[in-house]
């Protein structure tokens, strides 16, 4: 029985099934060295690279038998398995992270009576902060350096956690998906979305970038009939700022003043 096919051929099929079956003994051998959804995504990986080193394996023996359209059929089917196999794997992957770092639409508006709009909170009484929250009866996302700071306060609240460590959080310089994020949470019903990472942001960031963020925001809180709070504490950013972003949003000097005292 001699090759069929030229020597590079025959070179290439013994490389790639050598990777292939490589890389299923790998992700094997991480199975259970993780949590969900890593170590679920782990076992679909290596069931497919498996299956796609079968099908490497019949591709060799082809390499000597010739075109037996058994072996060719058989091989695109483990083919088409494979690929489907780690392409779903891959993307529910994905899809968990987003769900765990990113927040979720409210899907319900509640009964929140709050003047909608745009408005700066310029006090550094965080439990006048923390209690306007918990008095919303709607839901409400925090966009903050500091999550755990809210972690009590209600399950009405959602938080998007800003941090350079991006594997558990957004960047601060990933303002598009800051973005999206807050779109889809008013779109969903959301009616408060509190920034309270502003120093953060422009610390990133360009300020003119941040600002034309912001003004964008704003508008989409008030399409939507929502209220977006500013939380700076002064002497965080520079007056000249300070003043820009005054003009923009209006300044409250308690939080609560933004709700509504009568129907």
């Amino acid at each position: 029985m001699g090759l069929k096919v030229s020597i590079w051929i025959f070179f290439i099929d013994i490389v790639l099934f050598i990777v292939i079956g490589y890389s299923a003994f790998y992700a094997l051998r991480r199975i259970s060295r993780y949590g969900e959804p890593l170590n679920r995504f782990l076992v679909i990986v290596a069931v497919s690279m498996f299956t796609a080193a079968t099908g490497r394996a019949l591709d060799i023996v082809d390499d000597f038998t010739g075109e037996v359209p058994t072996i060719i059929s058989l091989e695109q089917i483990l083919y088409f398995f494979s690929i489907i196999g780690i392409t779903y794997g891959l993307l529910s992957y994905i899809s968990h992270v987003e769900k765990t770092i990113l927040p979720v639409p409210a899907k319900a508006s509640g009964s929140a009576r709050l003047f909608p709009g745009g408005y700066l909170y310029t006090g550094e009484d965080t439990d006048d902060l923390a209690e306007f929250i918990s008095s919303i009866d709607a839901p409400v996302l925090v966009i903050t350096r500091s999550p755990w700071m809210y972690e009590n306060i209600g399950e009405h609240v959602q938080t998007l956690w800003i941090t350079p460590a991006v594997d558990r959080g957004i960047g601060p310089t990933k303002l598009h998906v800051i973005m999206e994020s807050a779109v889809k949470f008013l779109r969903g019903g959301g009616r408060l979305i509190v920034v309270d990472c502003l120093e953060t942001l422009i610390l990133y960031n360009d300020f003119t970038a941040i600002f034309r963020f912001l003004s964008s925001l704003k508008d989409y809180a008030v399409e939507a009939k929502s209220t977006l709070l500013l939380v700076v504490v002064k002497g965080t950013i520079g007056e000249k700022e300070l003043k820009i972003l005054m003009r923009e949003f209006t300044p409250v000097r308690n939080p609560k003043n933004l709700l509504r005292t009568s129907s």
